[in-house]
């Protein structure tokens, strides 16, 4: 005998067929295929996109932007149905959080969660699970150089993990501790969310 061993059964890597993959140097960094292989996510995984809005009508989007179960059950979020818009145009809130320009959270949406092996546009780390867009920011209220700023990142944590957001992400930051925040955020982790910044 020259040795003895299982047979083993060997798997098709997962490729998906959206046609911008091959670019996305990033998910070849974090080996989502590998991910993959093992679970293309599930629908009842909520990211929180607490961002500048999500363009939630787009086609690489639009299959995963989560629905609310209750929508308006908060009399302070009337006809919340696929998130909420804390700022609007000029501070007036809304229930459309969808972004008032291409800003920063519809490119964050797709990279979390965009629909995956579609044959349209990238692929989203997330493959199906769902998408609550929270706009935590103002049109009318941007930095010197065009880029909007987060007024409302602290509510938009909240509102998502009362909602039921597994993952909150927020890809925003500055200087500086707050106590404030850190209570929001330990708020999110009570309520079962993990806040990724």
């Amino acid at each position: 005998i020259e040795y003895a061993e299982p047979r083993f059964i060997r798997y098709v890597d997962f490729t998906p067929n959206d046609p911008e993959y091959g670019r996305q140097w990033y998910l070849r960094k974090i080996q989502a295929d590998r991910a993959w292989d093992v679970t293309k996510g599930d629908t009842s995984v909520v990211i929180g996109i607490v961002d500048t809005g999500v363009d939630w009508r787009h086609p690489d989007l639009r299959q995963n932007i989560w629905h609310n179960p209750h929508p308006g059950q908060n009399p302070n979020f009337p006809a919340d149905s696929i998130g909420w818009d804390f700022g609007g145009l000029n501070g007036t809130p809304d229930n459309n959080p969808d972004e008032d320009q291409a800003d920063h959270g519809t490119a964050i949406a797709g990279l979390a969660s965009a629909v995956t092996d579609n044959g349209v546009g990238v692929a989203g780390v997330g493959f199906k699970c769902k998408l609550m867009p929270v706009k935590t920011s103002r049109n009318d209220s941007r930095d010197g150089g065009g880029s909007p700023f987060i007024l409302y990142g602290y509510e938009g944590i909240v509102y998502a993990a009362d909602n039921g957001a597994s993952i909150i992400n927020t890809s925003w930051g500055g200087p500086g501790y707050s106590q404030f925040e850190q209570e929001v955020i330990n708020y999110a982790n009570a309520k079962g969310a993990l806040v990724v910044a």
